[in-house]
């Protein structure tokens, strides 16, 4: 019992490592991402429009969402903020046919919806607004069983809606929420990952960044409910990128190192776990 306990326990421990490592890699891409984003002269690369690096995403918590803005849902109906906006929202601005980092933050979203014990009455809803004015109501179907799927039982379908809009209502809402997003020639977007968390009357309550973490959303959502605006906590702004053959070689080699670490270190303590088992026991006289 003992011996399968401690094997548990290392694998646990290589589990945890390879998480560390692994998160390490991550963070360095996007840092290295981060950087290829703010070229000199504050201005993003490949690009001629100046955004200094703060301005991507500036907070105006306790400030309101123009909920006259109308957009079209997954199933074609057109519907205004102020017909979804009437309990606890998390707002989560994207365009679905991302090659990047939208799709992690969506399924990020998902697994905390999963995950959130919200016992207040009504709920909340989840509201996904692509900026792309491309997109259509066939975008936005697509992409909606990708993540619904992974909805806890008892939560309403209906209650996590994928908007498209026109340029002009798309913008009152980015604006409104200090939200800046750049398309680039390729037509690939470069904009900050973040999602909001408004109250009934679509007030911004908070700011969430990151894995968007179970706990943060639930604390959000809450805050939400009593409509007290609260400081966000700032992890680490990401960005979507478009892809950059230099950034990757970079990753491919960070990850080859966080792999060799994991076997090296892993292996050594695996030896150590071996022999410690094999020591006989002292005899009793």
């Amino acid at each position: 019992m003992r011996g399968r306990l401690n094997a548990v326990w290392f694998l646990k421990w290589v589990v945890l490592l390879w998480g560390a490592v692994l998160s390490t890699a991550v963070v360095c891409s996007a840092v290295e991402g981060s950087n290829s984003l703010v070229g000199q002269g504050g201005q993003a690369g490949a690009s001629d429009w100046p955004v200094a690096p703060q301005d991507w995403l500036r907070e105006k918590t306790g400030a309101y969402l123009p909920l006259e803005a109308e957009f079209t849902d997954e199933q074609g109906r057109r519907v205004s903020l102020d017909q979804l906006i009437d309990r606890p929202t998390l707002l989560l601005p994207v365009y679905y046919t991302c090659p990047s980092i939208c799709s992690f933050d969506l399924a990020n979203l998902a697994e905390a919806v999963r995950r959130v014990r919200f016992d207040q009455e009504g709920g909340y809803r989840v509201i996904t607004l692509s900026f792309n004015a491309e997109e259509t109501p066939r975008n936005a179907a697509a992409a909606r069983p990708n993540f619904t799927h992974f909805l806890p039982e008892g939560f309403p379908e209906d209650h996590w809606r994928f908007l498209t809009g026109d340029p002009k209502n798309i913008r009152k809402v980015t604006e409104a929420i200090g939200y800046t997003f750049k398309r680039q020639k390729d037509g690939i977007f470069l904009h900050p990952s973040a999602m909001v968390a408004l109250d009934k009357n679509g007030q911004i309550i908070k700011y969430l960044y990151g894995s968007f973490i179970a706990g943060d959303v639930e604390l959000a959502l809450n805050e939400a409910y009593r409509s007290t605006p609260a400081s966000s906590i700032r992890r680490f702004l990401a960005f979507c990128l478009p892809g950059n053959p230099r950034q990757s070689a970079q990753v491919l080699v960070l990850m080859q190192y966080a792999s060799a670490t994991v076997l090296v270190v892993g292996g050594f303590v695996l030896v150590r776990f071996l022999r410690k088992k094999n020591i006989p026991p002292p005899r009793t006289r």
